[in-house]
């Protein structure tokens, strides 16, 4: 028999399989488990507060049948300068009583129990909660326009340009408890695939053909001239004339981000949005406009375009 501060300590009889993890506290408690009746040990509640009880039945991770119970009891009084077996461990002392619910048998002893490190929330990675962020978003797709609108002409520039109150930054905010991450995403350039093989990269919306204004007055750095015809394009009617290229704008947009609440910040991947449409290219002739002339013919558009 050991005696600790007065309080009986009674070995275990073989087979009362028992364990607890308590946490610190200032006052007796009591922590109830069910453990396994096999005489193999573990088990127990994750944590026992000092002024509280826990209850829980099953094997307490041992093996073998159920059956019994076991209570510990925090000995307050023989915490002070309590060192644990092997070197000094904050803990407490308990007295654990076992009951066999088959037979009734009882055994108790004194355990000390280390104090169970209190467990801490994952920490937050604030370029995941950007990339969240970012995949939130919203971006508008571009609008296409055109000038000629309707049918372009081969060898005459084709204006090309979006709708240019798109063109702006879109921001969005994510936040995982106290981290937020805020991601900005900046149109940076247009991509036209004009249905031919070629390309043409803007580094901007482009910008509108004005209608009321004269052509020769106005000035773009974003269009292109077809060297050839549509004519034998995919067609809705079923007409080879009536072909249409199938024309693609791609916005490339860059994206950055920046944290709240820990550190972070840098660039994320960038995005992209696109909208097609089709454009009938004609081939015109040229007409002499006076053939009684002695003066070279001069060619002449049969359809002119702004």
């Amino acid at each position: 028999m050991v005696v600790v501060s007065g309080m009986a300590a009674i070995a275990m009889v073989p087979g009362a399989a028992h364990s607890a993890a308590a946490g610190g506290g200032d006052t007796g408690g009591t922590v109830t488990v069910g453990v396994g009746d096999g005489g193999s040990s573990g088990g127990g509640p994750g944590g026992a507060s000092g002024g509280g009880s826990v209850s829980g039945g099953g094997n307490g991770g041992g093996t073998g049948g159920t059956g019994w119970i076991c209570t510990y009891v925090k000995l307050v009084l023989n915490d002070g300068g309590g060192i644990a077996p092997g070197g000094a461990t904050p803990g407490s002392w308990y007295s654990v009583t076992c009951t066999n619910q088959i037979t009734g048998s009882s055994v108790t002893q004194t355990e000390w129990i280390p104090d169970q490190a209190p467990t801490s929330a994952p920490a937050v990675d604030p370029y995941s909660v950007a990339l969240q962020a970012e995949r939130s978003m919203v971006l508008p797709r571009p609008t296409v326009q055109f000038n000629p609108s309707g049918t372009a002409v081969v060898n005459l520039p084709t204006w090309l340009w979006i709708d240019p109150a798109t063109w702006h930054p879109h921001t969005v905010t994510a936040s995982v408890g106290s981290v937020s991450a805020t991601a900005v995403a900046v149109p940076e350039m247009v991509t036209w695939s004009m249905g031919d093989g070629d390309t043409v990269s803007c580094a901007g919306p482009g910008i509108p053909f004005d209608t009321g204004r004269p052509a020769s007055s106005q000035v773009t750095g974003c269009a292109y001239s077809y060297p050839i015809s549509s004519a034998g394009q995919p067609t809705s009617d079923g007409i080879p004339d009536h072909g249409s290229f199938t024309v693609q704008a791609v916005v490339t947009w860059s994206v950055t981000w920046s944290a709240q609440g820990a550190p972070g910040g840098g660039v994320l991947p960038s995005l992209t949005t696109s909208t097609a449409a089709l454009l009938r290219v004609e081939q015109v002739q040229s007409v002499n406009s006076d053939l009684a002339s002695a003066s070279p013919p001069t060619p002449q558009l049969q359809e002119t375009a702004q």
